[in-house]
């Protein structure tokens, strides 16, 4: 029974040590387009949260913009604010641009976007004393939209994919796709 435990192990240690060394040095490259990026943002949206107590945000129709060079994913969403003065909510309507940078999870094979940065937003109505609670409001929301929805994730059913749930080595775009490259 022992020689039996041990052979096994030793069988599962050489299959390990094997297919690092079969992958080691390989790079895989997974080219993620604007369309699959922007469908996987759509499976979510709208989102609605309310921040500040006074400002509820919802978030919808997600827009992408790769360019060419750029290690960021451009994204941008409409926004609607329903902001709370006095009693009354007031709807406001707008967009916001924002873009970010990749944090790939290897143990999930997922992709986030990460530490979004507010470029332009625009919002109808909203009086300037409260810009700055707006664009907290709205860096806090995508924040927390894009730590929680990967925009991609390798398929696990796909051999190649599979193999590449390694670590990040590069990430840029080209042709309008973000090519990532992968590799232990």
């Amino acid at each position: 029974m022992k020689k039996v435990a041990i052979a096994a192990v030793i069988v599962i240690l050489a299959v390990v040590v094997g297919t690092y060394f079969y992958f080691s040095g390989k790079e895989y490259v997974v080219r993620i387009t604007e369309s699959d990026i922007r469908q996987k943002l759509d499976e979510k949206l709208p989102i609605t949260k309310t921040y500040l107590f006074i400002i509820q945000v919802t978030l919808e129709n997600p827009r992408v913009n790769l360019i060419n060079g750029s290690n960021r994913v451009n994204a941008g969403l409409d926004v609607i604010f329903n902001i709370t003065i006095g009693k009354n909510p007031k709807p406001l309507g707008g967009t916001v641009d924002a873009s970010g940078g990749i944090n790939y999870v290897p143990e999930k094979g997922e992709f986030y976007l990460t530490n979004p940065i507010i470029e332009d937003f625009e919002i109808q109505g909203i009086p300037s004393k409260y810009m700055d609670k707006v664009n907290e409001a709205l860096t806090k929301a995508l924040a927390e939209y894009y730590s929680k929805n990967p925009f991609y994730t390798l398929r696990a059913t796909d051999a190649k994919q599979a193999a590449a749930r390694m670590v990040l080595k590069n990430v840029i775009v080209e042709d309008k796709e973000l090519v990532v490259t992968l590799g232990i």
